[in-house]
């Protein structure tokens, strides 16, 4: 099965109801679910999200379960040593950009999905935009 890899804010994005690209989560999580499996996602991808919604978070036992039940909807890669060394082999600028495509390598995802398409401009994957993603598989689907 074509394991597709999400970035960090692909995942803030579907848990954020009030983003602006809250929708657009929605539906690539849902096309990916329905069509290639779990998605794939790293640890570091948990800590950025845990950080970033935890702020916001009154109660933090709610939330705790938010992110247990939210992540184990994911496939979960492993973060290896040998990571940091190859990705100081790459032109990667964004560490963490560069550590999610470690990851995303190690994983053989097929496609990364990330709204930093720039970032990614030394990938060995395909990397492609969430609308981009959701507007090729709605053009797919018969009318």
């Amino acid at each position: 099965m074509k394991k597709i890899f999400l970035d960090a804010n692909i995942v803030i994005d579907f848990l954020d109801a009030s983003s602006k690209d809250h929708s657009t989560a929605v539906d690539c999580l849902s096309i990916i679910r329905k069509h290639f499996g779990k998605p794939v996602v790293s640890p570091i991808t948990f800590i950025i999200t845990n950080f970033i919604l935890g702020k916001f978070a009154k109660n933090k036992d709610w939330h705790k379960k938010q992110m247990q039940y939210t992540f184990s909807e994911f496939e979960i890669t492993p973060i290896q040593p040998s990571f940091i060394p190859a990705l100081f082999s790459t032109h990667f600028t964004d560490l963490e950009d560069g550590l999610q495509h470690q990851c995303a390598l190690h994983a053989k995802a097929r496609v990364i999905l990330t709204k930093d398409i720039k970032d990614y401009f030394d990938s060995k994957i395909p990397v492609v935009h969430p609308a981009d993603f959701v507007n090729k598989y709605n053009n797919l689907l018969p009318r």
